[in-house]
């Protein structure tokens, strides 16, 4: 850990060791487009940096993109996007269930980590989690469609396995680097993995289980031989693998969303083995509750989420265009001007 001492991140560290910081540990996510709004609102232009101190900030390493005439994008993995609101993939890396003649990007020149070293002097009192983006298992449905990648994972398994394994040890390789270069600097190692939709995960448990958790286990036992946290973000639906997350040596999951899962009965059975980040709902109160509502949720989660550690506190999504302003600012100060507690850390 870097010598210079935060209130920020060791309130984050408190929490992370079940107990109860003086306020509860966030972050506020903000789409671009709706910050405009809300420095408007607030007259503020530095809102995030001098009003809304986040406690995390999160920065990632992802492969290089290179905009083509047409106006889409070419990744070093050879996938070809069309940008918009959501990620499509216009032509995958891979058209069939084969790695033959494939060569891996090299994602470990100086270009892919030259962006961290101001990040981590600007951000030097905050608790800093450097994320690994569509890099493993995200990353086989941006190689091969996600329509293919699932079906290959039912008829042409051991081509997953080898994807999978290929994958893994770019991941490892990116991990050692980061030690290397960060470790007396950086919290935590992340990974963004989506492996729920709303009401399902999208591999079967037992699947999941089968592909995907040993593989997982060795990268993330390599973080916390280093003696880094390990952060996973993965939406949707995930109840079923949550002791399994705990298993592998999850530290951090975000972004829990409270529309999926009970995030209460995620808190009661799981609250003393795994930190919670996230939980405030973005597809239903926020854009269609009323300010008193989004406060009334904000406390709610402080209370029970809260309870003893374990939490921090933020919008499960984006806070998006479209929301109220007057439901933003709620929950803005609802979370930023916190009642502090006697600290029990």
């Amino acid at each position: 850990m870097d010598t210079v001492q935060s209130i920020f991140r060791n309130r984050v560290y408190t929490a992370l060791s079940f107990k109860e910081p003086d306020i509860c540990p966030y972050y506020i996510w903000i789409d671009p487009e709706m910050l405009e709004s809300l420095i408007n609102h607030y007259n503020n232009p530095e809102l995030k940096k001098n009003y809304i101190y986040d406690h995390t900030v999160m920065i990632e390493i992802t492969a290089e993109q290179c905009v083509q005439s047409d106006g889409t994008s070419r990744d070093e993995f050879g996938t070809i996007w069309q940008k918009g609101n959501i990620l499509h993939v216009v032509k995958p890396a891979l058209t069939e269930p084969s790695l033959t003649g494939y060569k891996f990007p090299d994602l470990s020149t100086f270009s892919h980590y030259a962006h961290i070293e101001n990040w981590l002097k600007e951000y030097h009192d905050r608790f800093k989690i450097v994320q690994l983006g569509l890099l493993f298992f995200e990353r086989t449905w941006a190689m091969r469609g996600f329509q293919e990648i699932m079906t290959d994972f039912c008829e042409h398994s051991r081509f997953v396995e080898e994807l999978l394994d290929s994958l893994a040890e770019l991941s490892v390789r990116i991990i050692d680097k980061l030690i290397e270069l960060y470790g007396n600097s950086i919290d935590a190692i992340g990974f963004s993995d989506d492996y729920g939709g709303e009401h399902t995960m999208l591999l079967s448990p037992a699947m999941w289980r089968k592909f995907i958790k040993p593989r997982i286990q060795k990268m993330y036992s390599r973080i916390k031989k280093a003696g880094k946290k390990v952060y996973l973000h993965s939406c949707g639906h995930i109840s079923p693998i949550i002791p399994d997350l705990i298993e592998v040596g999850v530290d951090i999951l975000q972004p829990i969303q409270p529309e999926t899962m009970d995030i209460f009965a995620l808190k009661r059975d799981f609250g003393r083995d795994l930190c919670f980040a996230g939980g405030i709902s973005t597809q239903k109160t926020l854009p269609f509750g009323t300010p008193e509502q989004v406060r009334d949720e904000v406390n709610r989660c402080l209370e029970i989420m809260g309870k003893d550690g374990g939490y921090i506190i933020a919008p499960a999504k984006p806070i998006l265009p479209g929301v109220p302003v007057p439901n933003a600012v709620s929950l803005i100060e609802s979370i930023v001007n916190q009642k502090p507690k006697i600290s029990q850390g």
